[in-house]
Formats: structure tokens, C-alpha cells, sequence
């Protein structure tokens, strides 16, 4: 018989079961479908006829349906390094493909992780360096590039996640990223869709090859659609739906002339749609002006987390949940186009404001515009069929022209103009308009630390004959090299470093070595760990001379002096995956020798086989 202590120490145990319970489900689950270059309007609840989207549509019809969100960038790697930040691409540093965020960048899965979230991403990441953003990784098979048939999760890897977290940790809330390749180029062969019947989007050109390519694409988008109707369906058998907060949305739009790698609205407009039952009116619609780089502080808030200072971004949940109708007065994006070695660094920046004018600065009007679109991606290649319409078509000539080359500035009244094909900055009905958005635009590049000067210049290296140079602080990808034409016998290194005491390193060159200059000596540190020092140098500053053959010998001079040999039985010469740079680690912040240099380093210079003597 139980005694009048042990039936109060039963029910206060209840309670406080009762009490757990409820502070475990106080905190909503977050999925969220991430999909890879896809238009807004290539979905079909945003009112596309042609492609097939019965899953994304159905999500919209049961949650909140965002008509003005838009990308920080149309690129993968930066997009998502906004998404995950909640900081703009200059602020976290990525702001080329493929580039890293500064170090110790703070983001999401940090902060979710803070809140008791599993932060979880599956399929591809494409955030550097990977290892700094603290996700649980599964899918890994199915985030790679290659091969096409990998892009669906065939494992089942997402889904089976869900059911196995909920079984084994349903006390822990999760926020899981499912990031699959699709829409992605190489697009998934057409089965589905006539070409001749589609309607092709005004700003595409209307040629037989490019409506096979658009068919290909909606196939894609279908492929998508299929993929998250089985993500909703595995949190309806787990018994989450009510509890769970979905989102789909796209990093930027398609790759397709004038939409992927630009800022104009085809590169940046995204869909967003958010399910969240009791919280969210099914079958809402906001024309509320929302970013990506507000997901981050919207999931910290959503997860009871308290206001990150210093973010770029902020919540929309007030949003979601009916309590405000309008978001951002105006939202900032750029783009940097890409490090590949055809050296097209045509940079963009601008701004969206919420009455729905679009300002564009675009900083090398001289510079052709050219992307992976011209030649380089040959999956459903139509840009040839363009280039030969051209020649008779005037409305192909125009498109083309859009695409291949910009104007100093550009101003589009989006409420009119919807495909931007009307540049009013040059109008003199807008002259007032188009001076208060530059003046809008400086204001945030000031807000953000960035200058015409460093947006001008930019983070490639500088190009010569035989060699190219590395600024301090600064570095480049291995993409930014033809690895045939950069592919030396010798590798010739120069500089002139000052406070060699103190130091750091020179340079990283692509993970082969790490070279030095730290406590009055000159030293490399290899990939595998294997470490070479100099004598001890007793200048503080002078000229340095690396001198690396492919059979691996290695001459070092400083001031003249030959002050390291070593005969190192390997080729570290030739340019692998990663980055060459100046004065730091891409994306890492290390101690000692490794650290960033402390002194100064000029005209850090990288040359193939031999020394110029000629004048």
C-alpha cells in the first residue's frame, strides 16, 4: 500500500514528465526541402502551366505561399553561405563559387545546436570549409555532382532519417536540410514534356534547342517534386506533422542566360513556401519582401532563441504567423560570377526595394559576360541556337545582348516590368529614383565594410605571362587556374618580407605545402605533416627566393643567401583542389607559424621555370 510521501513523490513525478514533455514539443521540427537552381516561376502554385509540381503545390495549399523572396546571390556556394549565416557575402567572405566564410564565422547549426536542436543536412553542402559548420551529415552519396541517377537519394538515406530520429530521439527537436542536386545541370533526360507544347518564358530565346533544354529542366523540377512528397510523407508517418515547420525554397534560379550567375530577378527571386499547421493560415500568400540571408535568424527564432546581434538578416516569423504583413523596406544581393579561368570577374551589386523598384550597379560594363551557359556545360546545349537566331531574330539579339553585356547602371520598376527589359536609368522621368537607390546602395556597401575600390579589383589573382600574384589576406581557387597553361617544371616564389620574428605564413599553395617565415626562420610544412626548417636568419625583413623543382628539390634564399636545401622526392608543383594564398589559410584561423602573418608581405609572386631577365 502506498504511503501519503511516496503518492506526492509519484504525482510531482508526473508532472514534472508531464512538464519535459511539453518543453520537447514547444520547439518545433524544421525541414527544410533546399533545392538547387530554381526559378520561382518555374513551380507551378506561382502559376506555371507546363511543369508538374503536385507535391510543392499541395505544400502551398497548406502553409504560406512567399511571391517576393529573393536570393543574396545567384550562386550556389555564396547563397547557401548566406543561408547558414545570416550574414551578406562580403560579411561571411564567400562571395565567389566555391569560395570559404571567413574563419570563425558563426552559423546556423551552431546556433540551433545551442537551442537543443540535432541540425542534420543531407545531400550536398557546398558551404567551406565544411568542417566549420558543426552539421550531422548523412547522404553524402547523393550530394555529390556525379553521376546524375545519385541526385535522388536512391538510398532513402532523408527519409529514413526521419523515421529513425523520431523512434530514437523524440525528446530532441531536429532541423533537417535536405539538399538535393536537382534542378541542377546536368538536367534529368526529358520523358514527360512536349517541347513544341511548352511555353517558353520571355526571357528565354524561342529556339527548338532551347525548348529541349527547358523540357529537360522541367524534368528535373518533377524529379524534386517527387523527392519532397516523400520527405512530407515519411513526417506524416512519423506522426510530425503537426509539429513540424516546413520549408522549400531554392538557392537561386535556373541556369539559363540572364536567370543563374546574375542579379537580375531571374537569378535571385526564389520560391519560398512555408507549412506550419496551427501557426501558419493554409493558403496564405505574403508579398512581404524577404532574403534568404533571414532564414538563419528565422529559425534561431523559431527555436525560442533570442535576436542574434550583428546579423544581416532577420526574422520573418512575425510573418508567418499574421502578426506583420511587410518584412524588409528593401533587401541587398551581388554577384562576383565565378573563379573559373576565363577571368570573366564582372562584378554586380544591388538592391530590391519594397515598392518594387530594382537598382543594379554593375562595376566592368566593358567586360563580356560569359558563364558555364556559353560552352562549358554541354548537357541540352542551346546557347549555339542563339547565337545563330541572333543574326536575323532581333528579339534573340536583344536577349543575347542582355546577357552578354551590361550597362554602368540599370533601374527596372519591377511593378511594370517584371522581366527587366526596360533599363530606365538612363530615363530622365527616373533620374531622381535612380540617384535615390544609388545613394540607398552606397549606404548599405558602407553598412557592410565594402568599397567601389575592393569591389573593382576584386579577389582574383593578378595575371602575367609567366606568373601571377597574390595579394596579403587574400586568395584564389584552384578554378581560377587552366591547370595546362599553370603547369610549371619550376615553381619560382618571391616576395619581400618584413618581421620575420613574429611572421606567420606566406603562403598555402593548393594543401602541397604551407611555407613560412616565423621566429627568424623560412620553413614548409608538407600535406602529410612532414616539416623543413632554415638556419636561423638574423634580418627581420629581405627578399625571398623559393625555388621548387618537380623532382622535388627545393632551393630557399633570403637576402641573397642560400639558407634551405632539401631534396624532397615528390612534385608539389602543379596546382590541386583548393587554394593558393597570401598571409593566411583559406578559411582557417591557426597559431605560430601557420598563423596569419603578422608583418608585412609584398609582391608575393608565383612564376613558371625561370626568372624573367628580358626588360
Amino acid at each position: 500500500m502506498s504511503t501519503f510521501p511516496q503518492i506526492i513523490f509519484t504525482a510531482l513525478l508526473a508532472v514534472c514528465c508531464n512538464l519535459s514533455s511539453v518543453f520537447a514539443q514547444s520547439k518545433p521540427n524544421i525541414v527544410i526541402f533546399l533545392t538547387d537552381d530554381l526559378n520561382q516561376q518555374d513551380v507551378g502554385c506561382y502559376g506555371n502551366t507546363d511543369v508538374r509540381t503536385p507535391n510543392m503545390d499541395k505544400l502551398a495549399a497548406e502553409g504560406m505561399r512567399f511571391n517576393r523572396a529573393y536570393a543574396a546571390s545567384p550562386m550556389c556556394a555564396p547563397s547557401r553561405s548566406v543561408m547558414f549565416t545570416g550574414l551578406y557575402p562580403f560579411r561571411n567572405g564567400s562571395q565567389m563559387n566555391h569560395f570559404t566564410v571567413r574563419p570563425n564565422t558563426r552559423n546556423l547549426p551552431q546556433f540551433l545546436q545551442k537551442l537543443g536542436y540535432r541540425v542534420v543536412i543531407s545531400g550536398k553542402t557546398d558551404v567551406f570549409p565544411l568542417h566549420n559548420f558543426p552539421f550531422e551529415r548523412i547522404g553524402e552519396e547523393f550530394g555529390k555532382y556525379f553521376p546524375v541517377e545519385n541526385r535522388l537519394d536512391r538510398k532513402k538515406e532523408s527519409v529514413n532519417m526521419i523515421g529513425q530520429h523520431f523512434k530514437e530521439r523524440p525528446e530532441q527537436p531536429i532541423c533537417l536540410i535536405i539538399a538535393p542536386w536537382v534542378p541542377h545541370v546536368p538536367w534529368f533526360p526529358n520523358k514527360d514534356f512536349d517541347p513544341e507544347k511548352i511555353k517558353v518564358p520571355d526571357y528565354l530565346a524561342d529556339t527548338k534547342a532551347t525548348r529541349k533544354a527547358l523540357a529537360a529542366y522541367y524534368q528535373s523540377i518533377g524529379k524534386a517534386d517527387e523527392m519532397l512528397g516523400e520527405i512530407l510523407q515519411a513526417i506524416d508517418k512519423a506522426g510530425q506533422k503537426n509539429n513540424t515547420a516546413v520549408m522549400f525554397l531554392s538557392d537561386q534560379g535556373a541556369q539559363f542566360p540572364s536567370a543563374k550567375w546574375t542579379v537580375y530577378d531571374q537569378g535571385l527571386k526564389v520560391p519560398l513556401i512555408v507549412r506550419w499547421p496551427g501557426k501558419v493560415a493554409a493558403g496564405s500568400v505574403s508579398d512581404a519582401l524577404v532574403s534568404l540571408v533571414d532564414l538563419t535568424p528565422t529559425l534561431i527564432d523559431l527555436g525560442g532563441g533570442k535576436e542574434v546581434e550583428a546579423l544581416d538578416g532577420k526574422s520573418f516569423k512575425n510573418v508567418l504567423i499574421n502578426k506583420k504583413k511587410d518584412h524588409h523596406a528593401y533587401i541587398f544581393a551581388e554577384t562576383s560570377v565565378e573563379p573559373h579561368f576565363w577571368y570573366n570577374y564582372t562584378p554586380s551589386r544591388t538592391v530590391i526595394t519594397s515598392d518594387g523598384f530594382h537598382y543594379i550597379r554593375n562595376y566592368h560594363p566593358g567586360v563580356r559576360f560569359i558563364t558555364h551557359i556559353d560552352k562549358v556545360e554541354q548537357n541540352e546545349f542551346y546557347f549555339d541556337s542563339w547565337i545563330t537566331a541572333a543574326k536575323t531574330d532581333p528579339q534573340t539579339r536583344f536577349l543575347l545582348n542582355r546577357y552578354s553585356y551590361r550597362p554602368p547602371e540599370e533601374l527596372f520598376d519591377l511593378n511594370t516590368d517584371p522581366v527587366e527589359f526596360k533599363n530606365l536609368a538612363g530615363n530622365p522621368a527616373y533620374h531622381r529614383k535612380a540617384g535615390e537607390l544609388a545613394q540607398l546602395l552606397d549606404k548599405e556597401l558602407n553598412r557592410q565594410g565594402e568599397t567601389d575600390e575592393m569591389i573593382l579589383e576584386g579577389p582574383l589573382p593578378q595575371f602575367f605571362d609567366q606568373s601571377y600574384t597574390i595579394r596579403q589576406n587574400m586568395g584564389a581557387s584552384d578554378l581560377s587556374f587552366n591547370k595546362k597553361r599553370w603547369n610549371p617544371d619550376t615553381l619560382l616564389i618571391t616576395a619581400y618580407l618584413e618581421e620575420i620574428g613574429k611572421g606567420g605564413i606566406v603562403c598555402d599553395y593548393f594543401s602541397n605545402f604551407k611555407l613560412y617565415a616565423w621566429q627568424h626562420k623560412i620553413g614548409l610544412v608538407l600535406k602529410d605533416g612532414t616539416e623543413i626548417a632554415s638556419r636561423r636568419i638574423d634580418a627581420d625583413q629581405g627578399q625571398l627566393l623559393v625555388s621548387l623543382s618537380e623532382t622535388g628539390v627545393l632551393k630557399v634564399r633570403f637576402n641573397g643567401e642560400t639558407v634551405l636545401t632539401k631534396e624532397l622526392q615528390r612534385d608539389l608543383t602543379k596546382i590541386k583542389a583548393g587554394y593558393v594564398t597570401c598571409g593566411m589559410i583559406q578559411g582557417e584561423e591557426l597559431e605560430g607559424k601557420l598563423g596569419t602573418y603578422e608583418g608585412k608581405i609584398s609582391d608575393l609572386r608565383f612564376t613558371m621555370n625561370a626568372l624573367s631577365r628580358e626588360p
